[in-house]
């Protein structure tokens, strides 16, 4: 197999091959790391490449396939979001204000190791993950391979360019307005924000419920196997809940009734993703599922403002506050608008709690309690969205004749932060007429990680997309 297809080899498909002696991790990694250092002048996807411990690593993994001490994970690479602590590896969260070298990790680093994975790029993120977009004055404009025009999303668009540029099979994320979904929507990839712990936080995050921390991967059977290390208890975190892990088959979904809204209210919402979205409802049909409408109209723009001013209340304001002056003034564009807009005005949970009230309250009378086993809406409204937009210069992105707020107003996934205890897997539905994927959102009840996933299964088993199995990503300018 030529490298410029192995590097699109799945997590799943490596260990098999691992196993059988057909490929070695070596091989595999020096495959990822060739990527990985191409794609710096075009995507600008990874903050720093740890090629020599990676190939240490991996020469260690080929060693337990040889010696039958493999662990679940053996050998795969894996990208890491940049906020996301590994022991000795630099740490900015994007910011020209913040530089620290983490004396240990976040907790799904520890489980990752555990489970014999590599971590072996670090990837880009917009000043504080506080972006849907994925640039910054410390790293720069991160773009989209399938287009580089466009944006990769944000705040995880470096794992996610890095994916689909073939640079790791799998990629750690974090989600607190929808940072694991749109950059999983705008590469074509599987992306999960799981309920509030479902997977552990860093100490100290405990009590932010609505970021959490979830892989991005290609493929559905690499997701399942992420999550299942990631998920569960850990010594440094107090909040993470009991986990028996999923399974990687599902039945169909005969006798499902699964509901859905193609605008949650949205004014604009382009033609391709609609078309697309329909496409993968089709799909779930032709499994079984009895698929309908349901009227779910929200007021996008006003969720949105109630999230971030509880993300200031509960996370960034009393920090920012306290900043010197001159600190501030480093800071990039859209996080200096985004505290003068909400610096001055009360920064509620209590507000973000009683929003979250009324949308539960909405979902289980239309949905839960009407019956439905699952929800699917878009993840984002449109894929036309610039590499380097910045909201706080422009304040609105077109999609047809509407014009959408640009901070989140063109993303569907901030009311499920909101409902942090809602399960809700991002799914790659098509492409639209930028080159840049399309994808929905399948959303189930609070803690019901099994019939999202089911969900899932069947939408990949449809094979809408055919994604890194038929198609790779060719760069547009």
């Amino acid at each position: 197999m030529p490298d410029s297809e192995l590097r699109y080899l799945s997590a799943g498909d490596a260990v098999r091959r691992f196993q059988a002696g057909t490929l070695s991790p070596p091989q595999l990694m020096r495959a990822v790391l060739d990527a990985a250092h191409a794609q710096r002048e075009t995507l600008n996807a990874t903050t720093a490449i740890f090629a020599d411990s990676a190939m240490a690593a991996a020469e260690e993994s080929a060693r337990r396939y040889r010696n039958g001490t493999a662990r679940a994970l053996e050998g795969v690479p894996v990208a890491v979001k940049e906020e996301t602590a590994v022991r000795g590896w630099r740490t900015t969260y994007g910011s020209l204000v913040q530089d620290r070298i983490p004396e240990e990790n976040h907790p799904i680093i520890d489980k990752l190791l555990d489970a014999g994975a590599i971590p072996h790029i670090q990837t880009t993120t917009p000043e504080f993950s506080c972006l849907g977009q994925t640039w910054s004055r410390r790293w720069g404009v991160t773009r989209n391979p399938w287009n580089l025009r466009y944006t990769c999303g944000g705040s995880s668009g470096g794992t996610a360019a890095a994916l689909a540029a073939g640079c790791a099979p799998l990629g750690t994320g974090s989600d607190m307005a929808g940072s694991i979904r749109m950059p999983a929507a705008f590469q074509g990839l599987y992306g999960y924000r799981p309920p509030f712990g479902r997977i552990p936080c860093a100490p100290g995050d405990e009590l932010f419920a609505f970021a959490v921390e979830g892989p991005l991967a290609r493929t559905f059977e690499d997701l399942v196997l992420m999550l299942n290390v990631m998920a569960g208890p850990h010594p440094a975190s107090y909040a993470a809940l009991p986990f028996a892990g999923l399974p990687q088959t599902y039945d169909d979904l005969a006798g499902w009734r699964i509901a859905y809204s193609d605008t949650l209210g949205c004014a604009g919402v382009c033609p391709d993703v609609r078309r697309n979205l329909h496409r993968a409802l089709d799909g779930l049909r032709r499994r079984g599922a009895v698929i309908e409408p349901v009227d779910i109209r929200w007021d996008l723009d006003a969720i949105s403002d109630v999230l971030v001013a509880g993300i200031f209340g509960l996370y960034y304001g009393e920090y920012l506050a306290t900043m010197p002056e001159d600190e501030r003034a480093r800071l990039t564009t859209y996080v200096r608008a985004t505290w003068e807009k909400f610096a001055g005005k009360p920064q509620s949970i209590a507000a973000a709690a009683a929003c979250a009230s009324r949308l539960h309250q909405d979902m289980e009378r239309k949905v839960w309690g009407a019956g439905y086993r699952a929800f699917i809406c878009p993840t984002t409204f449109t894929t036309a969205v610039e590499a380097d937009f910045d909201p706080s210069v422009d304040p609105t992105v077109a999609v047809g004749d509407a014009q959408l707020e640009g901070f989140l107003g063109w993303t569907a996934t901030p009311p499920f932060n909101l409902l942090g205890r809602y399960p809700v897997i991002a799914a790659p539905t098509g492409r639209a007429g930028t080159g840049v994927p399309t994808s929905m959102q399948i959303v189930a009840a609070p803690y019901q990680d099994h019939a999202v996933f089911q969900v899932a299964a069947n939408h990949a088993a449809a094979d809408v997309t055919g994604f890194y199995t038929h198609v790779f990503p060719e760069p547009r300018a």
